[in-house]
């Protein structure tokens, strides 16, 4: 059964039960054929829909039957059919009842296929809005919630988090309150810190509020003593604010989950190929130690101690045996893929321990006490998947690095997008020594076809005929993996190769963080899942690597850094109502023991790095 078919059905119920709530109320205009309960079972539900549009071609006032039929076509997963119907209504004709119906379905059905700015034109349809301040409570509310889910699909966060203080004033019982304070803390905590200090002059009072609050929370998201002192100070001064009387479910539990080990054990390869990278990730890691200890000397808290061990001058067991033995309570490390194997293999560690590399392997057994954590290009592989497919991009050409990670990362992208229903028209493993992209292009573009037939044109026609080279047309998009100077050929190539007008989208890897903007122009155009160290304001304090050091070694500085934060809070992820952290590398959650990242958005623009919306 085709995907997009079961999230059709999927959807269904939530429209249905949203549009029961959702009419206006008895005061309006009925009809004679209002919009009654619709059965929800796919067969019976396409049967009704065609017998409506039967009987709509009988009656003398049709629209509210075709309605109707619309939403049971819906139902019954056909949304062709109820696209077609939908269209053919004459909105002009409905009672204010149905209207509102037609508005609210239009809309949730829009939003279904992704079609968010579809879906924002239904709500703002001028006799939607004049009939809205006759809703009773109850529409109001569930036609505030379909806004802020369009404004999060937009990215607008200041309307949706407006949206969500209006939601919560609407609802009732300190449940339903607290709901929504969730999910507005929820989208509070994966907004850049730059916008949380906006609270400080916001015209608005409550969400100056919310605002003030997060950002503290971020501030000393490391230190929980510092951190529950703020909160008491805030809440002093914000007593009449809605989450000084209900706060979130995840800040009121925020000190059950203290995760401070008296002794941290560093595990790293500190000799030969891994040197640079070892100490280029603990350089990242005392970054953050010493922004705690700078905390802390104000606090009056005490700091763990630090002891590292060399996972290269002995085996990795050893190393790791030695750390507990010296009282190691928590463990960071190791880094290299065959260390983590081995830790795989145990059935469970003396003590927490957070890897510096991740295993994607979902039929291996995962150890009790084991985190994983690491730069697993799988992470960014999957949204950019969804991405693209929520963009109705389904025809894909893959360029990826002939080594470990680039045919890691190609290989899953292939699974995941055939099994959304996608199509990788090509895929492109380029060797690290290339150099001229435009011979390895030619073949997936089909360039080297469309030669051919000018040639043979010119040959058998007119040797003086204009022949206009092409490149295949049913690409939708080009998925790149690569560093930076290697993406900074690969762009050109395309463009020069007629590919010009093609999106194109990339990982983390083509931005180290550094504005490079007269190197970066060949790059114009490519949007990319940013790293949030690497855009301007989304952290408390910018990360200072090496300027000199290659793109994967300034990751793995932030990875250094983001392993210091995990070891703060990784008890908290466990929680199920625990808020994701706003990390170096991503904004970080924990899935069965895998540390995951969700990353940030940003497109290179004339040569600069501008931060864009999902």
């Amino acid at each position: 059964m085709n995907k997009r078919f079961l999230l059709l059905v999927a959807y269904t119920g939530c429209i249905l039960a949203f549009i029961s709530g959702c009419a206006p109320t008895t005061t309006l205009e009925t009809v004679s054929a209002p919009v009654t309960e619709i059965e929800s079972t796919e067969s019976s539900a396409l049967n009704q829909a065609q017998d409506l549009l039967q009987q709509a071609q009988i009656e003398q006032q049709p629209d509210s039957l075709l309605l109707k039929a619309a939403m049971l076509f819906f139902t019954g997963g056909d949304a062709e059919a109820s696209n077609e119907t939908l269209l053919s209504i004459d909105a002009d004709q409905l009672g204010d009842l149905d209207y509102s119906q037609l508005i609210i379905f239009g809309a949730r059905y829009s939003l279904s296929l992704g079609k968010t700015e579809e879906a924002l034109d239904y709500l703002q349809q001028q006799r939607f809005i004049d009939l809205s301040p006759t809703f009773d409570l109850e529409q109001q509310r569930k036609n505030t919630a379909l806004r802020a889910e369009i404004d999060q699909a937009l990215g607008n966060t200041e309307q949706l988090l407006q949206h969500y203080i209006r939601l919560a004033a609407l609802s009732r019982g300190q449940k339903n309150i607290r709901a929504v304070h969730d999910q507005l803390w929820q989208q509070l905590n994966i907004q850049p810190f730059s916008y949380l200090q906006q609270g400080q002059n916001h015209n608005d009072s409550q969400l100056a509020g919310w605002l003030q609050l997060a950002e503290l929370h971020r501030h000393y998201q490391l230190n929980p003593g510092a951190h529950q002192q703020a909160y008491n100070d805030w809440r002093q001064r914000w007593r009449t604010h809605p989450a000084a009387k209900l706060p979130p479910t995840a800040l009121k539990t925020y000190n059950k989950f203290v995760s401070a080990p008296k002794q941290i054990g560093l595990l790293l390869p500190l000799q030969d190929q891994y040197e640079m990278p070892s100490y280029t990730l603990l350089d990242g890691f005392m970054s953050a130690y010493y922004h705690l200890l700078a905390q802390n000397q104000q606090n009056d808290q005490t700091m763990p101690a630090l002891r590292l061990y060399d996972s290269s001058a002995e085996s990795m067991a050893r190393a790791y045996n030695l750390a507990v033995e010296d009282g190691a309570d928590m463990i960071i490390g190791p880094m290299r893929r065959a260390e983590v194997e081995t830790l795989l293999a145990v059935e469970a560690l003396p003590v927490p321990t957070i890897s510096l590399n991740r295993i994607d392997n979902e039929n291996q057994s995962q150890p009790k006490n084991l985190y994983q954590f690491g730069l697993s290009p799988l992470d960014e592989i999957r949204q950019i998947a969804d991405r693209a497919w929520r963009k109705d991009q389904r025809n894909v050409l893959v360029i990826a690095p002939d080594n470990g990670w680039g045919n890691r990362a190609s290989t899953f992208f292939n699974q995941y997008w055939s099994a959304k229903g996608g199509t990788v028209l090509s895929q492109v493993s380029y060797p690290a020594t290339t150099k001229d992209f435009t011979p390895l292009l030619k073949p997936p573009l089909q360039i080297d076809l469309s030669e051919e037939r000018g040639r043979k044109l010119k040959r058998f026609i007119n040797s003086r005929i204009q022949f206009d080279i092409r490149r295949r047309q049913d690409i939708d998009l080009v998925v790149v993996l690569g560093y930076p100077v290697i993406a900074r050929q690969i762009k050109p190539a395309l463009d020069f190769l007629y590919a010009s007008d093609l999106p194109v989208v990339a990982t983390s890897h083509i931005y180290n963080g550094s504005q490079q903007t007269n190197l970066d122009r060949d790059l114009s155009g490519v949007e990319f899942s940013a790293m949030p160290w690497t855009l301007t304001g989304h952290l408390i304090n910018d990360l200072q690597p090496d300027q000199r050091l290659h793109t994967a070694y300034r990751h793995l500085y932030a990875v250094g850094h983001d392993a210091f934060l995990l070891h703060k809070n990784i008890n908290r992820l466990e929680d199920d109502n625990a808020i994701p952290l706003f990390g170096a590398t991503g904004i970080l959650s924990l899935s069965n023991g895998m540390v995951v990242r969700q990353s940030k958005w940003a497109e290179f623009q004339r040569g600069r790095v501008k931060e864009i919306q999902p």
